[in-house]
């Protein structure tokens, strides 16, 4: 099995005050799959605890260098002491990186990541059952009345919009087409596959 440090590590994290919060730490695994292996949820917590919360949790995965995910709506400069609430996170070691915040692409990638991998039968993501929340919540998800393409966000939805902006922010599963690559570079097939003429310069 291996460590959490060894592999490709994110979270993804939605804020929360009078509502709910919720981190969620996610790894890709050698085999493209990807895990959520953790999370926390907060509610009626100051930036600087959650920070802490955080920390705390990285060094209990021995985890170092890990980039936190989170809605661009922390930008805005309405959060604590007259900064914006990612800039408050940043303060206390925790710096934060806002992907597109486009629910339908976003939701997409859900959809995507929980699609089956015809090679072994089982999802591409996949989520530990110590991520009770997640787990409970993921589930309950339903269709916009007026977008059938987005979620309904009236419900219980902040540990799957933490998943949303972790997908979205560039840590996910690799559901493409795997290749052995020591047995097929330079070969012939090789070549022709990324060099046929038809694809044009700008291809």
């Amino acid at each position: 099995m291996p460590r959490a440090r060894d592999l490709r590590v994110g979270v993804g994290l939605d804020w929360g005050s009078a509502s709910p919060g919720c981190a969620l730490w996610g790894a890709v695994l050698p085999n493209g799959h990807m895990t959520i292996f953790d999370e926390f949820k907060f509610q009626r917590m100051t930036v600087k605890d959650v920070a802490e919360a955080v920390k705390s949790r990285h060094r209990e995965w021995n985890l170092v260098a890990v980039t936190v995910f989170a809605d661009p709506a922390l930008k805005a400069d309405t959060g604590q002491i007259g900064e914006s609430i990612g800039q408050t996170f940043a303060r206390y070691g925790v710096p934060l990186i806002f992907p597109s915040n486009d629910r339908v692409s976003g939701w997409q990638r859900v959809h995507e990541a929980l699609a089956v991998d015809p090679a072994t039968g089982t999802p591409w993501l996949t989520v530990h059952p110590r991520c009770k929340y997640l787990t409970r919540t993921l589930p309950l998800m339903v269709q916009a009345k007026n977008n059938p393409e987005d979620m309904d966000s009236d419900g219980d939805d902040h540990a799957c919009d933490a998943l949303r902006y972790l997908l979205m922010g560039g840590l996910r599963p690799s559901t493409g087409r795997r290749e052995s690559v020591q047995a097929e570079v330079f070969s012939g097939r090789w070549f022709r596959t990324r060099f046929r003429q038809d694809r044009g310069v700008l291809a």
